[in-house]
């Protein structure tokens, strides 16, 4: 991809030092600098994805294999990293293979909230019948940028699908979107995935507390709160709101009111 600062960066899946792969940057006359060679420790090893600039400016990517972690063959499950311009390479997060996800092989997608948005090829929740490591049907993750991870998805290998291989797409009603190469029939699926609303702040000026979550452009929503967790009656607060962009907002009045608990419900 095309940086903010006009070099193209990417990755290559062997090659290096190591021969673990690397990442480099080229002008468009064909200068190439190489960046980092992978060691296949915590940094990963044999990155097959290309990479996404991130707000911040940084390059973020994933290695299929490397990392903290490592199986009965002491191989790693992969790893997510971030890059600087000038080859500053942070680890960010290991794969386990387990109920985290595995192997990722596809680029990760930054989403409209901030999280970067990605796959793993195995791993997940379920366990697929046939013998292997780490072998189950793959996951669908979010990743804060200092490594905070998130499984949101673990596929079963039915009519969900298996094996995510490539990354996902954001579309402009905040749904992301992908394919996998498994499933009923052992023929692939394409599916659309949708984030669940997550609180971003809380705010309280004199009696008067503000609330805003992320949210999906277009979705409708209702703000709820409970003074009883232990209960199952919520109360609306306010009337329902359809979000027109990533984030949704509301106020409560709390001048002598017991302790409350909130939650936003996406409309079905």
């Amino acid at each position: 991809m095309q940086g903010s600062d006009g070099y193209f960066y990417g990755t290559t899946a062997y090659g290096g030092t190591n021969d673990l792969g690397t990442v480099f940057k080229i002008r468009a006359d064909g200068a190439l600098t190489s960046l980092y060679s992978f060691t296949g420790t915590n940094d990963g090893a044999y990155p097959q994805a290309a990479l996404a600039q991130g707000s911040d400016g940084n390059f973020y990517g994933t290695t299929a294999s490397g990392g903290a972690y490592t199986n009965q063959l002491g191989q790693g499950c992969g790893t997510i990293f971030k890059i600087s311009t000038n080859g500053t390479l942070t680890s960010l997060y290991s794969f386990s293979g387990g109920n985290d996800g595995g192997y990722p092989q596809a680029a990760l997608v930054q989403g409209s909230d901030g999280y970067f948005y990605g796959t793993t090829a195995s791993g997940g929740g379920y366990e697929m019948s046939q013998p292997g490591i780490c072998a189950q049907c793959g996951t669908v993750f979010k990743i804060t940028t200092n490594g905070v991870l998130t499984s949101l998805y673990s596929f079963g290998g039915g009519s969900d699908g298996a094996y995510p291989y490539a990354g996902l797409v954001q579309s402009s009603n905040g749904r992301f979107y992908g394919t996998t190469a498994g499933g009923l029939g052992g023929v692939g699926t394409v599916f659309r995935l949708t984030v669940a609303p997550a609180l971003q702040a809380m705010t309280l000026t004199g009696s008067t507390l503000g609330l805003t979550s992320g949210t999906e452009a277009g979705g409708t929503y209702q703000w709820q709160y409970t003074s009883d967790l232990t209960s199952s009656n919520w109360i609306n607060l306010g009337n329902p709101a359809t979000a027109t962009e990533a984030v949704l907002g509301t106020t409560d009045s709390i001048t002598n009111s017991p302790q409350r608990f909130y939650r936003l419900v996406l409309s079905p």
